[in-house]
């Protein structure tokens, strides 16, 4: 096996030509998550935040701007990473935060409860053309029965054409009737047909056990019929999605009372059909979330005040169930409880609440079993609060499927290697783990760690010898091709006392009670990294900004002495303390 893949490291050159011919590629579709609401507010924690994972660390700034985000939320990027639009589920606000040209109202009955429909949109590149883009979304209305909020009587979609509106998009066709039904709530979402190109969507009825499926081609949607398959459920708040690897699909719904409803089946990613159904029952919980790790194989599932982990691999899903974690009662500034879950383009998980805070959990390291996974809480501060919203975004990676039947236009996976790495003991500063996150089904891996160290290992952890600046390159391979992508990795010795790079840092006020103010000799485009670390060298908050300045919102972090770092892409460090009061 590894001389095949030295000969396909031979051959890298020549697949670059076949990668572009075959149009493989790995796009950053959701590369801006936005959160928050009430930009025009008095208070300076209302109002916008952006993420963006366009660099090994998150880039988390304010975001002003007139949309809120209240439940649904769904957001598109290009493929290099640059946001073009996004909506609400009432409306399509384009790259320039204003109303998109023709998106001014796609709900017809715009006095439709939104608000905590978190799956209510879906957004889908339109196979074949890189311009045109699909909205599916729902169509909300007041109904008189008991769980009016959750009905949904059909749903929609609408087109944007970014060649349109001086290239920042048009709607050129909206609120098209896709399915009309008595739908259940929220739970768009969408998987990468077996050719490689085409897109299937799932739609559940109310208290049904029936889906109405679609097929998203070049010609536009089409209808697959229904399918019944499982258990009729009681149709309420919840989440769907599709592996990584689209052979699953899960949804989950809870009505607080009796309980929660976990519907588990195969999926055949050429004929759109569900199958081998599993059901997993849980007493009454809180509100509930469900995702699938970037490898396929490990479900999450959360419950307000707790979240399980289960193996999806294994005969008996529901014996596997393990705690990964319990809230810890923190407040920022209500109980951040656990909410719904979203895998993100750094191979982590992330989790909102379901009330008005300003952080989200995450799942560092979802491929590994149990307490392995790194479960943190509250692990990223925002600068505004945000209720209820998560964007929705489905797999955008997953290639053909190679060799099967429907593996018919000449599509193949061709691997594009990237990575991102961890420090998460700081007693330990040398030593870094690696996450592989190359996509379209890479099946060798080969690392150089830049000190002359090398492993061929997927997800390998290393320590270095002392402080550096290292270059760490991965090359992955498989049957059709080899790709290879090379990032500069500082590692410096904090717990030996290393001498702070970054000089003329301004921290104010310490002590303080609310808000740090950073001042730093960096360029408006230089990323700037910040931890901050309680007396027991744990991670308890980070947060990134580019530029020179950067307030810091810490309201509700407990009173008591923190040690901070702050890093600079260009390698650059200082550390010190900070005394809350």
């Amino acid at each position: 096996p590894m001389i095949k893949f030295y000969f396909l490291l031979g051959c890298l050159c020549g697949m670059i030509n076949c990668i572009a011919q075959n149009g493989i590629h790995s796009p950053k579709y959701d590369n801006v998550w936005l959160y928050g609401y009430d930009s025009f507010g008095s208070s300076e924690i209302l109002g916008g935040s952006r993420i963006s994972f366009d660099s090994n660390f998150l880039t988390i700034s304010r975001d002003d701007r007139e949309m809120d985000f209240e439940g649904t939320n769904s957001s598109m990027s290009d493929k290099n990473g640059n946001l073009i639009f996004y909506t609400n589920g009432y409306y399509i606000a384009n790259a320039a935060h204003d109303t998109m040209e023709g998106g001014s109202r796609i709900n017809p009955d715009f006095t439709a409860l939104q608000d905590r429909n978190t799956q209510g949109t879906l957004i889908l590149p339109a196979p074949g053309n890189d311009s045109v883009y699909y909205i599916v979304h729902d169509q909300s209305t007041w109904s008189p029965t008991k769980y009016s909020f959750h009905q949904i009587f059909s749903c929609l979609y609408s087109i944007v054409d970014m060649r349109l509106g001086n290239g920042l998009g048009s709607v050129v066709a909206i609120n098209q009737i896709l399915v009309e039904d008595t739908l259940c709530f929220g739970k768009l979402t969408a998987c990468r047909h077996a050719n490689g190109r085409d897109w299937w969507i799932l739609i559940p009825k109310w208290n049904s056990a029936t889906y109405h499926k679609f097929l998203l081609t070049p010609n536009g949607m089409e209808s697959y019929g229904q399918q019944t398959i499982g258990n009729p459920p009681i149709s309420s708040i919840g989440q769907s999605v599709f592996s990584p690897d689209g052979t699953t699909y899960v949804k989950l719904n809870s009505v607080g009372s009796p309980g929660t409803w976990l519907d588990i089946f195969d999926f055949n990613r050429c004929t759109g059909m569900l199958s081998n159904y599993r059901k997993i029952f849980k007493i009454p919980g809180g509100a509930p979330g469900v995702e699938i790790s970037p490898n396929s194989r490990y479900l999450y599932v959360s419950q307000g005040l707790v979240l399980y982990q289960y193996d999806l691999e294994m005969p008996d899903i529901e014996s596997t169930e393990v705690l990964i974690g319990e809230y810890d009662g923190y407040q920022s500034p209500i109980s951040t409880y656990f909410f719904q879950l979203q895998l993100a383009p750094d191979g982590k998980l992330y989790m909102n609440s379901a009330a008005s805070v300003n952080t989200l959990h995450v799942i560092q390291r979802p491929d590994l079993p149990g307490a392995a996974c790194r479960f943190e809480q509250h692990a990223v501060h925002m600068p505004t609060l945000n209720a209820f919203s998560m964007p929705n975004f489905p797999y955008y990676r997953l290639g053909p499927l190679d060799g099967s039947p429907c593996d018919t236009l000449g599509l193949d996976n061709f691997p594009a290697a990237q990575f991102r790495w961890d420090f998460w003991d700081t007693l330990s500063p040398l030593h870094v783990s690696f996450t592989d996150l190359s996509v379209y089904e890479p099946t060798a891996w080969h690392w150089d760690f830049g000190d002359g160290a090398i492993s061929v290992e997927r997800n390998p952890e290393h320590h270095y010898t002392k402080s550096g600046i290292y270059t760490v390159c991965l090359t992955v391979g498989n049957a059709n091709g080899a790709d290879t992508i090379c990032h500069e990795v500082t590692i410096l010795n904090t717990s030996a006392g290393a001498a702070a790079q970054l000089e003329n840092v301004s921290i104010a006020p310490n002590p303080f009670r609310s808000v740090l103010a950073f001042s730093v000799p960096a360029e408006p485009w230089l990323r700037v990294d910040a931890m901050l670390y309680d007396l027991t060298g744990r991670v308890v908050a980070r947060t990134a900004w580019r530029g020179p300045h950067s307030d810091w919102h810490l309201e509700n972090l407990p009173a008591g002495v923190y040690g901070y770092e702050l890093r600079t892409e260009d390698g650059r460090r200082a550390a010190g303390k900070v005394v809350k009061i």
